[in-house]
C-alpha cells in the first residue's frame, strides 16, 4: 500500500524504509533474524508526522525494505544479492547475517513480481506528486529521508553521523540548497553532521536529482539514537529526543521552502514528461533530449500488427506492469490527521495478467 499526504508547498518527503509490512507468503520464509527487521527506518514517519503544519508532501510504502528495497536500482542484478548495499530484494542484514531460511531466497520471478506489486506503484504515486507540485511551482524539493542504527558491522564501524546528507557531490541539487540544508544543522548541540561522505545518495537521488529541470533531490539520513530509546527491538521512541529533532526538521524544511523563492510561475508541460523517471522500462531519457513529440504520434499510428510482431518479453512485462501499476491501491491521507503504519495492510491488487507467486524458486 502506497500512502501519499498531499501539501500545496514545493517540498516532498518521501520515505522509501519506513514500512514494516511483510506479505504472508515471505514472512513465513524469513528466519528469527528476517523476523527482527532491524535494518528498516523504524517510527521514521513518526518523526516527520507534522500534521500538515508545513503544506509537505508525503509519500510513503508501507512495505518493507526486506521485501524490497525502493531506492535501488531495479535492474539490479539477483548476483549482487548477498550484498546488502546493493541488492532490490536483501538476502541477508546489512551486517551479513542471512534473513531466510536456508533455500527459500527469492529468484529472478519473484523478484520481477515484487517490482511490479510494490516498487513501480511506489515510483508512479511518487512522479505523480512531483510532476503536480512542479506545474504549481515549476521548482521542487525531493528530500529522501532515511535512518539507521549508528553501529552496524562492516557499515558503519566508527559510529554513523547523527545526520548524513548524500547529494551526489552537489549534482542532484542546487548547491545553495545544500548549504541550507546543511547549515540547518550546524552549531546545534550534540549534532554532528556528514555531507556527502558517509552516503552519496540512493537511486532516488540519481534518477529524480535534476536541478536544471528545477527538480533537487537530496537524501536525509538520520541515526536512529537521535529519536529511539534504544536502536534494537521493539525500536521504541524517545519522546524527549523525538521532540527536540521535530523541531529541527521542521525548522530545516521551512528554510528549504522559503529558500527555493517560490514565484508561482507554472512549468511548461514539456519540461515536466522530460523528467528522466520513467516507472515502466526503468530507464531515464536523457535531460536535454529534443522533444519527440512528433516522432511518437507517427509510432501511435503505426500499424498494430507490426507492432505486436516487434514485441520483445521486455516490451511484454512493461504492459504488464502498466496493468498492475493502474490498479494498484494508491491511499490519499488527510494531511490533517496522523496515520499509523501498523493499520495498513500490504499492497493489494485486482485481478491481471500476471498471478503474483511470493514463492522460493
Amino acid at each position: 500500500m502506497i500512502l501519499v499526504e498531499e501539501g500545496q508547498s514545493p517540498l516532498i518527503v518521501c520515505l522509501p524504509h519506513s514500512g514494516t509490512d511483510v506479505p504472508d507468503a515471505i514472512e513465513q520464509r524469513l528466519n528469527a533474524t528476517g523476523r527482527l527487521q532491524a535494518d528498516l527506518a523504524w517510527r521514521l514517519e513518526r518523526l516527520f508526522d507534522f500534521q500538515g503544519t508545513l503544506e509537505a508532501t508525503v509519500v510513503r510504502s508501507t512495505i518493507s525494505r526486506y521485501v524490497i528495497d525502493l531506492d535501488r536500482d531495479p535492474k539490479t542484478s539477483i548476483s549482487v544479492a548477498q550484498d546488502p548495499a546493493q541488492a532490490l530484494c536483501p538476502v541477508t542484514t546489512l551486517d551479513g547475517k542471512r534473513i531466510y531460511q536456508e533455500g527459500t531466497e527469492p529468484g529472478p520471478t519473484e523478484i520481477e513480481q515484487r517490482i511490479l506489486l510494490f516498487y513501480n506503484p511506489f515510483r508512479k504515486a511518487l512522479r505523480r506528486q512531483i510532476g503536480r507540485l512542479l506545474r504549481i511551482h515549476g521548482k521542487v524539493i525531493l528530500l529522501d529521508c532515511q535512518s539507521m542504527r549508528s553501529h552496524i558491522k562492516g557499515v558503519t564501524e566508527n559510529g554513523l553521523p547523527l545526520v548524513s546528507i548524500g547529494t551526489e557531490g552537489g549534482k542532484s541539487c542546487d548547491p545553495d540548497l545544500r548549504n541550507v540544508l546543511v547549515g540547518s544543522f550546524e552549531g546545534l548541540e550534540g549534532f554532528t553532521v556528514s555531507v556527502d561522505e558517509t552516503i552519496q545518495g540512493g537511486f532516488i537521488n540519481h534518477t529524480f536529482g535534476r536541478p536544471k529541470l528545477g527538480l533537487h533531490a537530496m537524501t536525509l539520513l538520520l541515526a536512529q539514537r537521535s529519536y529511539l530509546r534504544h536502536e534494537s527491538p521493539p525500536f521504541e521512541p524517545d519522546k524527549t529526543r523525538m521532540a527536540r529533532l521535530q523541531t529541527v526538521l521542521q525548522n530545516m524544511m521551512t528554510r528549504l521552502v522559503d529558500a527555493t523563492s517560490v514565484s508561482g510561475e507554472s512549468i511548461d508541460e514539456n519540461q515536466v514528461q522530460a523528467l528522466p523517471v520513467d516507472m515502466l522500462s526503468h530507464e531515464a531519457p536523457e535531460v536535454d533530449a529534443p522533444n519527440n513529440t512528433a516522432a511518437q504520434d507517427s509510432a501511435d499510428k503505426a500499424d498494430p500488427a507490426a507492432e505486436s510482431a516487434a514485441e520483445t518479453p521486455e516490451d511484454l512485462a512493461v504492459d504488464m506492469a502498466d496493468d498492475l501499476l493502474e490498479k494498484a491501491e494508491i491511499i490519499s491521507v488527510d494531511a490533517k490527521r496522523p496515520t499509523q503504519a501498523s493499520s495498513t495492510q500490504p499492497s493489494k491488487v485486482e485481478e491481471g495478467p500476471v498471478t503474483p507467486l511470493l514463492v522460493a524458486e
